[in-house]
């Protein structure tokens, strides 16, 4: 029984295993169903370009920039968590614990042999 190539068996057996495997995959994620981050509407967000991403939804209509093959990358991901995490307020104890050294009692010993 023969493997099924997927979209990579257009090229036959040229370019290699390795090759085909990997456009296979990164084709089947630019294809892949994604929600809309602003509607939340299931499988609506299709690629119209590279990093061009649409919701398909004529109600909702967004259109935003993302990766070239995934509308969220994982740097994306990373980069949009400390943003959240830099604008909300710190509380009183992230406070505390930024204002007092690690080794509290090592330093004050160390400044007292100074002043002797």
């Amino acid at each position: 029984m023969a493997k099924k190539s997927g979209s990579a068996g257009r090229f036959g057996a040229r370019y290699g295993r390795v090759a085909r495997r990997r456009v296979s995959e990164v084709e089947a994620l630019m294809r892949a169903d994604y929600s809309c981050p602003k509607c939340g509407a299931a499988k609506s967000i299709r690629r119209v370009g590279t990093g061009i991403w649409e919701c398909r939804r004529k109600i909702c209509d967004y259109r935003f920039a993302g990766g070239t093959y995934r509308p969220i990358t994982p740097g994306g991901l990373v980069a949009s968590r400390s943003i959240a995490r830099s604008n909300t307020e710190p509380s009183q104890e992230d406070l505390l614990l930024t204002a007092v050294p690690s080794n509290s009692n090592e330093s004050s010993d160390s400044l007292s042999e100074v002043e002797e």
